[in-house]
Protein backbone atom coordinates (compact mmCIF):
# COMPACT_ATOMS: atom_id res chain seq x y z
CA UNK A 1 0.00 0.00 0.00
CA UNK A 2 1.51 3.50 -0.60
CA UNK A 3 1.37 6.15 1.93
CA UNK A 4 -0.31 9.45 0.98
CA UNK A 5 3.10 10.62 1.43
CA UNK A 6 5.42 8.74 -0.96
CA UNK A 7 2.63 9.09 -3.54
CA UNK A 8 4.22 11.28 -5.85
CA UNK A 9 7.56 9.17 -5.23
CA UNK A 10 9.90 8.42 -8.67
CA UNK A 11 10.88 4.92 -8.36
CA UNK A 12 13.40 5.05 -10.07
CA UNK A 13 14.85 8.66 -8.62
CA UNK A 14 14.23 6.96 -5.59
CA UNK A 15 16.10 3.47 -6.63
CA UNK A 16 19.11 6.04 -7.73
CA UNK A 17 19.44 7.90 -4.96
CA UNK A 18 18.92 5.00 -2.76
CA UNK A 19 22.16 3.45 -4.69
CA UNK A 20 24.32 6.90 -4.30
CA UNK A 21 23.22 6.54 -0.01
CA UNK A 22 24.82 2.99 -0.03
CA UNK A 23 27.88 4.26 -2.21
CA UNK A 24 28.43 7.15 0.00
CA UNK A 25 29.03 4.32 3.08
CA UNK A 26 31.91 2.61 1.29
CA UNK A 27 35.11 3.13 -0.61
CA UNK A 28 33.28 1.46 -3.78
CA UNK A 29 31.27 -1.20 -4.77
CA UNK A 30 30.31 -4.38 -7.79
CA UNK A 31 27.24 -4.12 -9.38
CA UNK A 32 26.80 -7.64 -7.82
CA UNK A 33 27.09 -5.83 -4.38
CA UNK A 34 24.87 -3.20 -4.60
CA UNK A 35 22.39 -5.46 -6.18
CA UNK A 36 22.14 -7.67 -3.27
CA UNK A 37 22.49 -5.00 -0.79
CA UNK A 38 19.67 -2.90 -2.39
CA UNK A 39 17.40 -5.52 -3.61
CA UNK A 40 17.46 -4.10 -7.44
CA UNK A 41 18.51 -6.39 -10.52
CA UNK A 42 21.83 -6.48 -11.67
CA UNK A 43 20.36 -5.34 -15.06
CA UNK A 44 18.69 -2.18 -13.10
CA UNK A 45 21.75 -1.52 -11.31
CA UNK A 46 24.09 -1.83 -14.49
CA UNK A 47 21.62 1.18 -16.25
CA UNK A 48 21.44 3.22 -13.20
CA UNK A 49 25.23 3.18 -12.37
CA UNK A 50 26.07 3.98 -16.55
CA UNK A 51 23.81 6.56 -16.18
CA UNK A 52 25.35 8.04 -13.10
CA UNK A 53 28.73 7.90 -14.40
CA UNK A 54 28.02 9.58 -17.94
CA UNK A 55 26.61 12.49 -15.44
CA UNK A 56 29.79 12.71 -13.56
CA UNK A 57 28.32 11.44 -10.37
CA UNK A 58 29.83 8.18 -9.90
CA UNK A 59 33.81 6.94 -10.60
CA UNK A 60 34.17 3.36 -12.22
CA UNK A 61 37.35 2.04 -11.09
CA UNK A 62 39.79 -0.11 -13.41
CA UNK A 63 38.36 -3.40 -12.20
CA UNK A 64 34.74 -2.22 -12.47
CA UNK A 65 33.73 -1.43 -9.34
CA UNK A 66 31.87 1.83 -8.76
CA UNK A 67 32.51 5.20 -6.14
CA UNK A 68 31.26 8.62 -5.64
CA UNK A 69 32.31 10.77 -8.44
CA UNK A 70 34.48 14.30 -7.96
CA UNK A 71 30.75 16.08 -8.90
CA UNK A 72 29.59 15.58 -5.31
CA UNK A 73 32.92 17.56 -3.97
CA UNK A 74 31.80 20.40 -6.57
CA UNK A 75 27.97 20.34 -5.23
CA UNK A 76 29.30 20.35 -1.73
CA UNK A 77 31.40 23.30 -1.70
CA UNK A 78 28.97 25.27 -3.66
CA UNK A 79 26.27 23.84 -0.47
CA UNK A 80 28.63 25.13 1.75
CA UNK A 81 29.73 28.83 -0.21
CA UNK A 82 26.08 29.56 0.23
CA UNK A 83 25.05 28.10 3.50
CA UNK A 84 26.04 29.70 7.05
CA UNK A 85 27.00 26.93 9.08
CA UNK A 86 26.79 28.55 12.43
CA UNK A 87 23.64 30.32 10.94
CA UNK A 88 22.52 26.71 10.70
CA UNK A 89 23.19 25.28 13.91
CA UNK A 90 22.12 28.22 16.42
CA UNK A 91 18.63 27.25 16.30
CA UNK A 92 19.67 23.73 17.46
CA UNK A 93 21.67 25.42 20.58
CA UNK A 94 18.95 28.01 21.58
CA UNK A 95 16.42 25.09 21.77
CA UNK A 96 18.91 22.73 23.76
CA UNK A 97 19.73 26.07 26.23
CA UNK A 98 15.82 26.47 26.63
CA UNK A 99 15.19 22.70 27.41
CA UNK A 100 17.69 23.13 30.57
CA UNK A 101 18.64 26.92 30.86
CA UNK A 102 21.52 26.48 30.46
CA UNK A 103 24.56 28.25 28.73
CA UNK A 104 25.37 26.27 25.33
CA UNK A 105 27.99 26.91 22.89
CA UNK A 106 29.30 25.73 19.19
CA UNK A 107 33.33 25.44 19.31
CA UNK A 108 36.37 24.75 16.59
CA UNK A 109 39.71 23.78 16.70
CA UNK A 110 42.55 26.11 15.27
CA UNK A 111 46.07 24.87 14.25
CA UNK A 112 47.20 25.17 18.10
CA UNK A 113 44.66 23.16 19.15
CA UNK A 114 42.80 26.20 20.63
CA UNK A 115 39.13 25.84 20.73
CA UNK A 116 38.00 28.89 19.43
CA UNK A 117 34.06 29.84 20.88
CA UNK A 118 31.99 30.44 17.00
CA UNK A 119 28.43 30.78 18.99
CA UNK A 120 27.27 31.22 22.31
CA UNK A 121 23.85 31.16 23.47
CA UNK A 122 23.54 32.15 26.93
CA UNK A 123 21.22 30.99 30.06
CA UNK A 124 19.57 33.60 32.17
CA UNK A 125 21.45 32.08 35.16
CA UNK A 126 23.19 34.67 36.92
CA UNK A 127 26.31 32.11 37.33
CA UNK A 128 27.71 30.51 33.95
CA UNK A 129 30.85 30.75 32.09
CA UNK A 130 32.99 33.52 31.39
CA UNK A 131 32.78 33.02 27.54
CA UNK A 132 32.11 35.03 24.60
CA UNK A 133 32.30 34.70 20.67
CA UNK A 134 36.22 34.37 19.69
CA UNK A 135 36.87 33.21 22.93
CA UNK A 136 40.39 30.74 23.01
CA UNK A 137 41.28 27.87 25.27
CA UNK A 138 43.56 25.36 25.35
CA UNK A 139 41.90 21.85 23.93
CA UNK A 140 42.99 19.81 27.39
CA UNK A 141 40.65 22.44 29.63
CA UNK A 142 37.86 22.26 27.74
CA UNK A 143 35.03 19.48 26.66
CA UNK A 144 34.14 20.68 23.36
CA UNK A 145 38.15 20.57 22.81
CA UNK A 146 39.02 16.86 24.30
CA UNK A 147 35.99 15.86 21.61
CA UNK A 148 37.39 17.74 18.56
CA UNK A 149 41.14 15.97 19.58
CA UNK A 150 40.18 12.89 19.80
CA UNK A 151 38.50 12.56 16.60
CA UNK A 152 41.77 13.56 15.15
CA UNK A 153 43.64 11.72 17.66
CA UNK A 154 46.80 9.61 15.79
CA UNK A 155 50.23 8.37 16.69
CA UNK A 156 51.75 11.53 15.02
CA UNK A 157 49.15 13.86 17.48
CA UNK A 158 49.88 12.11 20.12
CA UNK A 159 53.98 12.91 19.72
CA UNK A 160 52.82 16.14 19.49
CA UNK A 161 50.79 16.38 22.49
CA UNK A 162 53.92 15.16 24.38
CA UNK A 163 55.71 18.60 23.77
CA UNK A 164 52.16 20.21 23.51
CA UNK A 165 52.44 24.15 26.41
CA UNK A 166 50.50 22.61 29.31
CA UNK A 167 48.89 25.16 31.85
CA UNK A 168 47.34 24.05 35.30
CA UNK A 169 43.92 26.10 34.98
CA UNK A 170 42.67 24.16 38.53
CA UNK A 171 43.84 21.43 40.02
CA UNK A 172 41.35 19.14 38.03
CA UNK A 173 43.09 19.95 34.36
CA UNK A 174 44.96 16.77 33.32
CA UNK A 175 48.41 17.91 32.22
CA UNK A 176 49.90 14.26 32.24
CA UNK A 177 50.80 13.03 28.54
CA UNK A 178 49.17 9.32 29.28
CA UNK A 179 46.29 10.43 31.43
CA UNK A 180 45.38 12.72 28.66
CA UNK A 181 45.57 10.21 25.78
CA UNK A 182 44.03 7.67 27.72
CA UNK A 183 41.00 9.93 28.45
CA UNK A 184 40.91 11.19 24.36
CA UNK A 185 40.37 7.55 23.44
CA UNK A 186 37.70 7.13 26.10
CA UNK A 187 35.89 10.32 24.49
CA UNK A 188 36.25 9.13 20.72
CA UNK A 189 34.30 6.07 22.40
CA UNK A 190 31.43 7.30 24.32
CA UNK A 191 30.98 9.63 21.97
CA UNK A 192 30.74 12.72 24.60
CA UNK A 193 33.41 14.92 26.97
CA UNK A 194 33.13 16.61 30.12
CA UNK A 195 34.86 19.30 31.95
CA UNK A 196 34.81 18.82 35.14
CA UNK A 197 35.77 22.00 36.62
CA UNK A 198 39.30 22.12 34.32
CA UNK A 199 39.26 25.28 32.98
CA UNK A 200 37.66 26.83 35.89
CA UNK A 201 36.53 26.17 39.92
CA UNK A 202 32.80 25.84 39.87
CA UNK A 203 32.14 25.00 36.04
CA UNK A 204 31.28 22.04 34.62
CA UNK A 205 30.61 21.41 30.38
CA UNK A 206 29.47 18.12 29.21
CA UNK A 207 30.29 18.39 24.62
CA UNK A 208 29.38 15.94 21.73
CA UNK A 209 31.01 15.91 18.24
CA UNK A 210 29.02 17.76 15.20
CA UNK A 211 29.84 15.42 11.73
CA UNK A 212 29.73 16.58 8.18
CA UNK A 213 27.96 14.30 5.27
CA UNK A 214 31.70 12.39 5.34
CA UNK A 215 31.78 11.56 8.87
CA UNK A 216 34.30 13.98 9.76
CA UNK A 217 34.04 16.12 13.27
CA UNK A 218 34.21 19.55 12.03
CA UNK A 219 33.10 21.16 15.38
CA UNK A 220 31.51 21.02 18.74
CA UNK A 221 28.78 21.68 20.95
CA UNK A 222 28.76 22.00 24.46
CA UNK A 223 26.24 23.18 27.45
CA UNK A 224 27.50 24.46 30.43
CA UNK A 225 26.67 25.50 34.21
CA UNK A 226 27.23 25.09 37.58
CA UNK A 227 28.72 21.94 39.39
CA UNK A 228 25.62 21.36 41.45
CA UNK A 229 23.48 22.38 38.59
CA UNK A 230 25.10 20.03 35.75
CA UNK A 231 25.91 17.00 38.29
CA UNK A 232 22.45 17.05 39.73
CA UNK A 233 21.10 16.75 35.29
CA UNK A 234 24.18 14.91 34.58
CA UNK A 235 22.40 11.87 32.75
CA UNK A 236 20.02 13.71 31.29
CA UNK A 237 22.70 16.58 30.36
CA UNK A 238 24.51 13.76 28.76
CA UNK A 239 21.89 12.43 26.72
CA UNK A 240 20.29 15.67 25.28
CA UNK A 241 23.94 16.92 24.23
CA UNK A 242 24.25 13.93 22.27
CA UNK A 243 21.23 14.05 20.87
CA UNK A 244 21.40 17.92 19.85
CA UNK A 245 24.67 16.73 18.34
CA UNK A 246 23.52 13.82 16.35
CA UNK A 247 20.00 16.43 14.77
CA UNK A 248 22.30 18.62 13.65
CA UNK A 249 25.16 16.38 12.05
CA UNK A 250 22.28 14.99 10.47
CA UNK A 251 21.19 18.16 8.98
CA UNK A 252 24.58 18.53 7.71
CA UNK A 253 24.16 15.43 5.66
CA UNK A 254 25.70 12.94 8.23
CA UNK A 255 24.60 9.52 8.31
CA UNK A 256 25.71 6.94 11.25
CA UNK A 257 26.44 3.89 9.55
Amino acid sequence: MINDDDKYLMSSVNNTLEILDLLSLHDELGVSEISKATNFGKASVFRMLYTLEKKGFVHKTSDSKYKLGIKFAHFGAIVLEKQNIFTLIRPFLQKLRDKHNETTHLGILDSDLNVIFMVKEASNNTIQMASRVGYKLPFYATAMGKVLVASKLSEELEERLKNYDYNQFTEHTITNHDKLIEMLKRVEQQGYSEDDEESEYGLVCFAAPIKDLTGQTIAAISISGTYMRMNNNKEELIKSIKETAYEVSASLGYKEN
